[in-house]
């Protein structure tokens, strides 16, 4: 497949079948990602990564402990919280891109870019080898400073991408895109 075809083909994943991802395959997939494009080569990027049982387990504790302190989650009755950690625990794996918050905004700004063209050179490297993700920059979670705390992430960091890896049995159908010279201005 093609370069082209492999952007064009590539789909959001949210159902994953039961074969493990092995760490040794996402490090080979992040190995290739990172030669994302980044300024000065300042490659602002960390990651932390789930894939054993008890480590995802505990990350579900982590997430649906941040969910239960915020007022709309506060009153979510056990059964539902369980089924929530069942579903996270039974991703094959989570990752977290993470990125450095500089104190300028130009360099914020061209550090989240780079982290961003990270994640889509990781998405397409693992659409090539049949393996599907969600990306997600929830606010509930990405943006709440005791979730990322118990993850480990400074205060002078922040999180680019939450993403849920993993082989799956259907691709969904396309979805239509706006062609460029719609969206085009030329001066």
């Amino acid at each position: 497949m093609n370069i082209q075809e492999l952007i064009k083909d590539r789909r959001t994943i949210r159902k994953f079948n039961t074969q493990p991802l092995s760490q040794e395959t996402i490090l080979e997939l992040m190995n290739i990602a990172v030669w994302a494009p980044n300024h000065k080569l300042r490659e602002p990027w960390r990651f932390i990564c789930a894939t054993e049982m008890e480590s995802k387990a505990k990350l579900a504790d982590h997430i649906v402990g941040s969910l239960s302190e915020l007022k709309r989650y506060k009153l979510m009755p056990s059964k539902i919280k369980q089924m929530y950690k069942d579903k996270i625990q039974q991703i094959p794996a989570v990752l977290f891109v993470v990125v450095k918050e500089e104190k300028s905004k130009v360099k914020r700004d061209e550090d989240f870019a780079a982290a961003c063209a990270l994640i889509q050179n990781l998405q397409l490297c693992a659409w090539e080898q049949g393996i599907g993700m969600v990306w997600s920059i929830d606010e509930t979670l990405c943006g709440s400073a005791p979730f990322c705390s118990s993850l480990g992430i400074r205060s002078d960091e922040r999180i680019a991408g939450m993403l849920y890896l993993g082989y799956f049995d259907q691709k969904p159908a396309p979805g239509s895109r706006i062609c460029a010279d719609k969206k085009m201005t030329w001066l």
